[in-house]
């Protein structure tokens, strides 16, 4: 029979269409497929070369000492040159028409993009440890940066893999956005951390996490310090999230040895859903605690996956609610069991 299971943070409910459900039969990714396809494009924007084409880079990690926008780097960070927001006007409420139906303001803020290799078209879930490492690394270097703007209120991170998910461009990159507001899915998770904490004195996400550990049943891997699990509130088939086992409200405060650690863990997630689910288009985004908030005795930074598996129709887009046709516990018995290469 079909089950709904609450979103104990948000208190947005699930349906798990249990006799829809299946454990994935299909088999892993062969050898050949793991090949790494074209290490350059001599018309890709992002590849070594053409480093001229972007926006001047305002970080970079290299292999060797060489100048700014030349060849020789391993990791590179431009500001976006399509951005949605820039920082050339303030984000200020306009309601001189007094409707408080048409409130505007204007978009202020920063984009910029993560061009994580060099290589135009190594799937990421093939970097090794030492580059995912990089990857991780330079989320937390960009975001402490931009951080320092006064007029930033959130610092979003996220990825965009496959052409369903929003990708337009082959060449491996993650993309970071800073807003002069706190978005409202992220208001209502750390309404609902406040919320449990009020009444426990205890941290949702870390009581979410002790379960996991005690139940063991959603788990798809872990480190001392790390956690992968499918959540029991899954709205999508094989939905991920990466946590630390320690609290900690912000990503950004990460020490280089616990990136190192983390990088382990997400490297295992990331080759573990593009073996077995043959390199699905997905998003995957960190939450993290506002820039100028202080929710950091009861919010938990952590990494939500989402495999673009399914549609949202005409009933998630009336209510709000996902019909999710597997099982997580199925899930993550499935990834659990796929070796990482």
């Amino acid at each position: 029979m079909p089950e709904m299971r609450r979103d104990p943070i948000t208190k947005n409910w699930v349906i798990i269409a249990t006799e829809r459900a299946r454990r994935p039969e299909s088999e892993l990714i062969d050898g050949d497929a793991l090949a790494e396809g074209i290490a350059h494009d001599p018309a890709c924007f992002f590849c070594t070369g053409n480093e001229y084409t972007t926006p001047p880079e305002v970080m970079a990690y290299r292999r060797e000492e060489s100048m700014s926008d030349k060849p020789g780097w391993s990791l590179r960070v431009v500001p976006n040159k399509y951005a949605a927001l820039n920082m050339e006007g303030s984000f200020k409420l306009d309601n001189s028409n007094n409707n408080n139906l048409k409130v505007s303001g204007y978009a202020a803020g920063l984009a910029e993009v993560i061009i994580e290799t060099d290589h135009h078209s190594k799937n990421i879930a093939l970097f090794n440890n030492k580059e995912t490492f990089a990857v991780l690394k330079s989320y937390r270097d960009r975001y402490l940066v931009l951080s320092q703007e006064d007029a930033i209120e959130y610092i979003t991170i996220f990825r965009n893999n496959g052409k369903e998910a929003g990708a337009t461009l082959i060449h491996p990159h993650s993309q970071i956005l800073a807003i002069p507001i706190v978005p409202i899915n992220v208001k209502n998770e750390i309404g609902g951390a406040k919320e449990h904490y009020d009444k426990t004195l205890n941290c949702i996400y870390c009581d979410i996490i002790e379960n996991e550990l005690r139940e063991k049943r959603r788990i798809v891997c872990e480190t001392d310090n790390f956690l992968a699990f499918a959540p029991y509130w899954s709205k999508t088939p094989f939905e991920t999230w990466v946590a630390p086992k320690f609290h900690s409200a912000r990503y950004e405060t990460l020490s280089n040895l616990h990136l190192e650690e983390l990088a382990i863990v997400w490297k295992a997630v990331l080759y573990k859903i593009y073996a077995g689910l043959d390199n699905p288009p997905y998003n995957y985004y960190i939450h993290t605690a506002p820039v100028h908030e202080s929710p950091d005795k009861y919010y938990h930074w952590h990494m939500e996956f989402i495999p673009k598996l399914t549609m949202a129709a005409g009933f998630e887009l009336a209510t709000g609610m996902y019909i999710n046709i597997t099982i997580p516990e199925d899930c993550a018995d499935f990834l659990r069991d796929i070796p990482v290469k």
